[in-house]
C-alpha cells in the first residue's frame, strides 16, 4: 500500500491537537489522536528504561549487540522501523491518503524520525514555552503546579525540537509555524500549512475544526474550543500569580536561552514582561511543589517506579 506520511512535531499543550483537527478536515487526510508508535519504537535502544514484564535492559543489550554486528546497523534499524510503521499505518490509511502522525513525545525523537522517513512532510509547531507551562498546570494540574511531571518534554523535548529544526530548516519537506499566528491570523498562515502537506485548503475546517475523539489527545480543548479563536493566546499570563512561579518561569527562560527562543520566534524580554503582570493563578501547594520538584526527579526513578492511573492499573514513569 502506497501512502504519504506527515508528522507534526511539538511539545504537549502546544496546540497540536487543534492543528491535527484542522488538517483532518481536508480531503485525502487520515489521522488518529496520538498513536505513540514512534516513541515506542525509537525509544527501545536507549533512554530511561520503562517498566515491563521482562528485563528491558536485556532487550537493549541484545538488540544493540545484534546491530553492532552489522556494518550499517543503525540504518537497518531505522529501515525496519519505517517498514513496520508503513505496514501498521497502511492498515488505517487508504491508498494515496496522507497519514499524519501527531504525538507530542515524538519531539524527542524528531531527528531519528526525519532520518527514517526521508520523504515525510514535517511541521514544527511552536508555542510560547511559558504558555505550554501554564496550560500544563491549568489542564492537568487543575491550577496546581504540575510542571515537574513534564520536565522531560519541557527541557529535553524542546531542545530536540530546536536542534532538529535548525539542522533541517532549509529542507523543503520541513515547515514551521507558531500556534499564536495560526489562531490570530488564520487566513494568512493556514493556507501555507495546507499547501506544505500538499492537501486542499479547507476554510470551513479552519473556522470550525472537526472533533477527534479517542483515548489520547486534547479532549478538554476540543470541548472548550469548537472554533478557531485567539482567546487562548494570552491566557498564559495568568498562570504565574506568585513570586515562586514567576521566579521559576524566569529561570526556565534562561535555561531555554535566547537563541532557542529566537529560533521559535519569541522574544525573551516580551515573555518576561508577560509574567510581571499583577494577579494571576497560584495555589498554596506551590510552596511545597516548586521547592521539592528537584527532589522528585532524584527520588522518582527509584521510589516512584510506577504511577497509578485513575481507571486502569499502572503505567511506567515518564
Amino acid at each position: 500500500m502506497s501512502f504519504p506520511l506527515g508528522f507534526i512535531f511539538s511539545l504537549p499543550r502546544a496546540g497540536s491537537t487543534y492543528v491535527q483537527r484542522v488538517l483532518s478536515s481536508a480531503e485525502g487526510v487520515c489521522t488518529i489522536p496520538e498513536p505513540w508508535l514512534m516513541p515506542a519504537l525509537f525509544g527501545i535502544l536507549d533512554g530511561p528504561a520503562p517498566l515491563a514484564e521482562f528485563g528491558y535492559d536485556h532487550v537493549r543489550i541484545g538488540l544493540n549487540d545484534t546491530l553492532s554486528r552489522l556494518p550499517n546497523g543503525k540504518e537497518v534499524w531505522h529501515n525496519s522501523i519505517a517498514e513496520m510503521t508503513r505496514t501498521f499505518y497502511g492498515a488505517i490509511a487508504e491508498d494515496d491518503e496522507l497519514f499524519i502522525d501527531k504525538t507530542p513525545r515524538n519531539a524527542f525523537f524528531c531527528a531519528e524520525i526525519m532520518q527514517a522517513f526521508p520523504d515525510a512532510k514535517i511541521l514544527f509547531l511552536w508555542r510560547n514555552p511559558l504558555a505550554v507551562v501554564s496550560s500544563i498546570n491549568q489542564t492537568w494540574g487543575r491550577g496546581h503546579w504540575k510542571t515537574y511531571f513534564y520536565e522531560y518534554d519541557l527541557y529535553k523535548g524542546l531542545q530536540s525540537l530546536v536542534d532538529g529544526y535548525r539542522k533541517h530548516n532549509d529542507d523543503p519537506r520541513v515547515a514551521a509555524v507558531r500556534y499564536e499566528d495560526l489562531v490570530s491570523d488564520p487566513a494568512t498562515h493556514w493556507p501555507k500549512v495546507f499547501s506544505h502537506f500538499g492537501i486542499p485548503y479547507n476554510e470551513e475546517g479552519v473556522q470550525s475544526p472537526p472533533k477527534m475523539l479517542g483515548a489520547m489527545g486534547d479532549q478538554l480543548g476540543q470541548a472548550a474550543y469548537s472554533r478557531t479563536s485567539a482567546s487562548s493566546k494570552d491566557q498564559w499570563k495568568k498562570g504565574f500569580g506568585n513570586g515562586l512561579r514567576r521566579r521559576w518561569a524566569r529561570r526556565y527562560l534562561n535555561d531555554v536561552g535566547n537563541d532557542a527562543l529566537e529560533t521559535m520566534g519569541y522574544d525573551k524580554a516580551e515573555l518576561e514582561a508577560g509574567i510581571s503582570e499583577p494577579g494571576g493563578i497560584w495555589k498554596m501547594s506551590d510552596y511545597a511543589l516548586l521547592p521539592l520538584s528537584p527532589a522528585y526527579h532524584l527520588i522518582e526513578p527509584y521510589a516512584f517506579r510506577t504511577k497509578r492511573l485513575r481507571s486502569r492499573g499502572f503505567f511506567a514513569r515518564r
